[in-house]
């Protein structure tokens, strides 16, 4: 099963929710104990709205936990809506492509 984190609310740092605290989405995506599977190591997203009306994306195929990137850039972005998403594969491809959060155009 895949977990989510969805923020709307006074800008913080991604890293408030989905980085730094110990129930944070990473943290749950490597110790889950109530799932089918403990993990969810098939890839991860986020997407973030900021300035600009498009969001933001970043995702791959990398467990969350082992992503440098995703760390460094959830300390740097402030943001009041964002999603983020850690995936546990049930047998599809593992793939950038089916990775969440999808974008088109404004939408997200």
């Amino acid at each position: 099963m895949c977990r989510w984190a969805a923020y709307l609310g006074e800008a913080v740092f991604l890293e408030d929710i989905v980085t730094a605290p110990c129930h944070s989405l990473i943290a749950q995506s490597h110790c889950a104990q109530e799932a089918k599977s403990p993990t969810n190591g098939d890839g991860f997203g986020l997407a973030w709205y900021g300035d600009r009306p498009e969001p933001g994306l970043y995702r791959d195929i990398l467990p969350a936990w082992s992503d440098p990137n995703l760390k460094s850039l959830c300390r740097q972005i402030r943001s009041s809506l964002f999603l983020a998403h850690v995936r546990a594969s049930t047998g599809g491809a593992t793939s950038r492509m089916n990775c969440h959060p999808f974008t088109a155009g404004r939408w997200s």
